[in-house]
């Protein structure tokens, strides 16, 4: 989102608008009064929508370390040293994961800088000049987008979680209990849906359209095992022609080639101290490996291999997808964290298709896709349906290797323990979802119970 690359003053201006809406009676309620004097032109939503993104940009709690911690290390795929590696090694508890308790404050502090922009709707509508208010429809469907996208992955990770679609105006409202994991799917479902109605179909480079919300719905539908729904969006967006495979799989992560073809959605970052991501900083610093049973996965033919990992003689001590030779300091590193990309949806597509309808001409046509652009041949003719689905998830696997996916990959396809157990993790049932964090249970005031075994 170039609209929204990391602005210090549009973070801390919204600081005194946004609740963080974490369940804490300790936190301070924003003033209604404030609020009216925000909103007053387009800048300001401009602003509001630059610091929308803000929290997930930051250094600790979002994608740059927090998923990184979270996501990778709980699978297969990355390790960490010291007490992060306790995650790796499922011996996390509710009380000693302070990465979760950031990733959680982040989320929810990312859902209501969305919910300022869309309670404010008639506000931002009044600063609006364009025919048809296009302008203001387009910022109310990008905060629903968010909000969705956030929701997304807390009901993957936590179950049914609080589902906050207002602002938090009064101290009552500030503790509230957990929805059903159904309820907040029919969120996730309705705002996506709506910013599909609400965005454009073309954008700037770096900001969401129309087909970013399509394409979400697609994983959602996946994840949902509706797989009727997830192939015709997945069908949708390949169709648009909105996005395409980049010619080599190093282009998609190099740095002079930001918010490329391939790149759905992703966090902006910039070459600014305090105001870049870290990622590589994590795994120079030793905080974050890699899992050495993910380097074997890869064919020496593979042209993934030597972009995924970057030490392949030592694949366990760097990454090698986030990298800036020019990165100005630990938190200055200037790649984006793409956190949806088209190669993700073509084998959406390929894994959808095939559990309606059978490893079919189509199934093989999207998943070919992406192997070719590895370099390597066609997939096997021929395949069972439980044959190319295995096929599937290994390639997907390969393709998002540390890019924060696998573990809700192994989630939803039933795979989580033995993958799990394969690395000589200690596997109990509690750990098919994290716990909420014992900071939010504290001071929730007994609206939030706590996940089975935490």
């Amino acid at each position: 989102m170039n609209k929204i690359k990391i602005i210090r003053f549009s973070f801390l201006i919204l600081s005194t608008l946004i609740f963080t809406q974490c369940n804490k009676l300790e936190e301070k309620v924003y003033s209604s009064n404030t609020e009216d004097v925000f909103f007053q032109s387009p800048n300001d939503v401009k602003t509001a929508l630059a610091g929308m993104y803000r929290s997930m940009q930051a250094c600790c709690g979002g994608y740059g370390q927090a998923g990184t911690m979270i996501l990778n290390a709980t699978s297969d795929e990355g390790n960490g040293a010291g007490a992060w590696g306790d995650f790796h090694r499922l011996t996390f508890t509710s009380s000693s994961t302070g990465e979760i308790g950031d990733w959680w404050s982040q989320s929810y502090k990312a859902i209501a800088g969305a919910n300022l922009i869309i309670d404010n709707q008639k506000k931002i509508e009044a600063t609006d000049i364009s025919a048809g208010k296009t302008v203001a429809k387009a910022a109310v469907g990008e905060a629903k987008f968010w909000r969705a996208v956030n929701y997304f992955q807390l009901v993957q990770m936590f179950g049914g979680v609080p589902l906050r679609v207002t602002q938090a105006k009064r101290a009552d409202d500030v503790n509230i209990a957990r929805s059903t994991v159904a309820e907040v799917y029919v969120q996730i479902i309705k705002d996506f849906k709506d910013a599909e109605q609400s965005l454009p179909t073309t954008t700037p480079a770096g900001v969401v359209s129309k087909w970013a919300a399509s394409a979400y719905l697609a994983k959602v539908y996946l994840t949902q095992k509706d797989f009727t729904n997830a192939s015709a969006k997945a069908t949708e967006v390949i169709n648009s022609n909105a996005y395409s495979l980049s010619p080599t799989f190093k282009d998609v992560f190099a740095i002079d080639k930001k918010n490329g073809s391939e790149s759905i959605f992703a966090i902006q970052f910039v070459r600014v101290d305090g105001q870049g991501s870290r990622l590589d900083a994590l795994s120079g610093w030793g905080i974050t490996q890699v899992d050495p049973n993910l380097y074997p996965k890869f064919s020496p033919a593979d042209d993934r291999r030597n972009s995924t990992f970057q030490k392949p003689l030592d694949p366990t001590s760097n990454q090698g997808k986030w990298i800036d030779p020019a990165t100005v300091s630990g938190d200055g590193a200037g790649y984006n964290y793409i956190v949806y990309r088209y190669a993700d949806l073509v084998l959406v597509k390929a894994e959808a298709e095939n559990e309606l309808n059978g490893a079919n001409a189509a199934a093989y046509k999207e998943i070919n896709k992406i192997r070719n652009r590895a370099l390597l041949p066609n997939l096997t003719p021929g395949l069972t349906k439980d044959q190319f689905r295995d096929s599937v998830l290994h390639e997907r696997n390969l393709e998002l290797a540390l890019e924060q996916i696998r573990w809700y990959d192994l989630k939803r396809t039933g795979r989580l323990k033995s993958a799990m157990e394969a690395i000589g993790a200690k596997w109990n049932d509690k750990y098919y979802l994290f716990p909420i964090p014992r900071t939010e249970i504290d001071a929730s005031n007994g609206k939030l119970t706590q996940n089975p075994g935490f």
